[in-house]
């Protein structure tokens, strides 16, 4: 009674450790590599990706700024506004691109 029992018991233990002996998903990471590369061109202005139709793809419209006062400020107010001025000028240049391009 007592040798199955153990013998159950350890090829259980074995078959739920087996998936962390398992290698990396190579494909699902150069997935989530080539996404968040994407993310930060179209965040940065590295590049602006083309929809479909040829048209440009803005940046979205709102600014998320870090917090800029209290005892764990991640950024400051002068930073903040350099941010804000290179975002209203990116804004102003897509929607310039765009505009011309819907032009010609």
């Amino acid at each position: 009674m007592n040798r199955p029992l153990i013998t159950l018991i350890c090829a259980l233990t074995l078959g739920a450790a087996l998936p962390a002996f398992a290698g990396p998903d190579w494909q699902a990471i150069e997935q989530a590599r080539k996404a968040k590369q994407t993310t930060q061109m179209v965040r940065h202005g590295d590049a602006m990706p083309a929809k479909a139709d040829g048209t440009m793809k803005c940046p979205q419209d709102a600014l998320v700024l870090p917090l800029d006062h209290g005892p764990r400020a991640q950024s400051t107010p002068y930073l903040n506004e350099k941010r804000k001025a290179q975002f209203e000028a990116e804004q102003k240049a897509c929607k310039e691109a765009a505009g011309k391009g819907a032009v010609q």
